[in-house]
């Protein structure tokens, strides 16, 4: 049996294994002092700079202290820096406002659009020729298409544009309603309508309360005479049954009266002004009274059977009939 210490490897391979592991060695040796050389020079930097960020920061606590007490006006040393502002972009600028006024934007544009949506409303609609309130509360009030159109065919093209438009405004007056809201506001714009000199001609009937109809103080029986038997105190009386089945309306009361409002000076117009419109108006129920009294002559025409409704009645009940 070989001794333990006997050499398994030749000679010559073991001088060469040594060899090398003395080269790599030497090279992990040499590596690793490398590395601490550069370690040992980058904590000296690092100190160094330490050593000169806190000589500097001394400094310029010195020069603050100095310029605080007073005894410098100005340090070379310590400048204020300003950042320079960034130039925004049109874009950035446009995007920048809409976020910061975003809640005024949009009333702004609702607001345009509700002013739009008006302006052009009343651009399309037809300026009257001549406006008529309808303040009897009766069931007229239902009526209001026929009505324009029978006012129509007895007016002219007062604005001269090619149109004859008659509005009626409806106002079913009626103390005794129960939706007393919509009487509140029927009678607001009544009265406010009396304060223009526009509006001349008046529907009511006998249930009508004497206190709307004190501006109807024309007394119509005078300026037509030998008709004076289809007037009374509140005008014109449109008892005529051919003129029911004009307006569509198979129930319409024998009591529905035409009446006028005298010239005066309110407080959108002058006296001139609403006597011109009277005489405009005057026109158009002197061809309404001709017409239908002519017809009513000429057919006999019994008048309406209907009578006048209770004033307790609202305008609901009047709707069924």
């Amino acid at each position: 049996m070989k001794d333990k210490n006997e050499r398994l490897i030749p000679d010559e391979d073991y001088e060469y294994e040594k060899h090398l592991a003395d080269i790599e060695r030497e090279r992990r040796e040499a590596l690793e002092r490398a590395e601490a050389e550069a370690e040992a020079e980058r904590k000296a930097y690092e100190k160094e700079q330490r050593r000169l960020r806190d000589q500097q920061i001394a400094a310029d606590r010195i020069e603050l202290m100095k310029l605080k007490s007073g005894v410098i006006e100005e340090s070379e040393t310590i400048k204020e820096v300003h950042e320079e502002a960034r130039v925004l972009t049109t874009k950035e600028k446009i995007s920048n406002f809409i976020y910061h006024n975003k809640i005024a934007i949009i009333f702004v544009v609702f607001l345009i659009v509700t002013v739009t949506i008006i302006v052009v409303d009343m651009l399309k609609r037809d300026s009257p020729d001549m406006r008529i309130m309808m303040i009897a509360d009766n069931g007229l009030a239902f009526r209001k298409d026929e009505l324009e159109e029978f006012f129509e065919k007895y007016c002219d093209d007062l604005n001269g544009d090619g149109k004859v438009v008659v509005e009626v405004m409806i106002l079913p007056i009626n103390e005794n309603s129960r939706d007393y809201q919509s009487q509140q506001s029927y009678n607001t714009k009544y009265m406010a309508e009396l304060q223009e000199g526009d509006i001349i001609i008046v529907i009511t009937d006998t249930n009508t309360d004497p206190y709307y109809t004190q501006p109807l103080a024309v007394d119509l029986d005078t300026l037509f005479p030998g008709k004076e038997e289809y007037f009374d105190k509140l005008g014109f009386k449109m008892n005529f049954s051919f003129l029911a089945d004009e307006l569509k309306y198979e129930e319409m009361p024998n009591d529905i009266h035409l009446g006028m409002r005298a010239p005066m000076k309110t407080l959108g117009d002058s006296k001139e002004d609403m006597q011109k419109n009277f005489d405009e108006a005057l026109v158009v129920v002197e061809r309404i009274v001709d017409d239908l009294t002519t017809r009513a002559k000429e057919t006999n025409d019994p008048g309406l059977s209907t009578e006048p409704s209770s004033r307790a009645d609202t305008s609901s009940d009047a709707s069924s009939k």
